[in-house]
């Protein structure tokens, strides 16, 4: 190795810097903060659907509730999803069906999510139990 090589690797150059830019942070920095926005927004949403879709379950599970008495399921369904804080969801939306032997219950809703100026998250949900 010669002495000038040798200097340039020693510090007497200064070596090439790499990174992010200002740009480039604030870009990746709004594109995660857009994730992060969407996200806070759309999780309560679902963390209701799995709560309903367990309240459905448990009431069609129930030997208490009978799905051939709708009057009888709604009661029950709407106590279950009072204890699990639902609000958005009413007992009175269930859809009981028969299929054959089996009754088939069915909820769906959507929810409108603003995010900011004239933006919104349609979100539709719907859930099933049969007995």
């Amino acid at each position: 190795m010669d002495i000038g090589a040798r200097a340039a690797t020693a510090g007497g150059l200064p070596a090439r810097q790499r990174g992010l830019t200002i740009l480039g942070f604030l870009l990746v920095a709004a594109v995660v903060v857009i994730f992060a926005m969407v996200g806070f927004r759309v999780v309560p949403s679902y963390v209701e659907y799995f709560s309903v879709k367990r309240a459905l379950d448990d009431t069609m599970r129930s030997g208490s509730a009978d799905p051939n008495n709708p009057a009888a399921f709604r009661s029950e369904l709407a106590r279950r999803l009072q204890t699990s804080y639902v609000e958005e969801v009413k007992a009175a939306d269930v859809l009981l069906q028969r299929s054959g032997t089996q009754v088939v219950a069915e909820l769906s809703w959507e929810r409108r999510l603003h995010m900011f100026g004239n933006m919104y998250i349609l979100l539709e949900f719907e859930a099933t139990s049969a007995r």
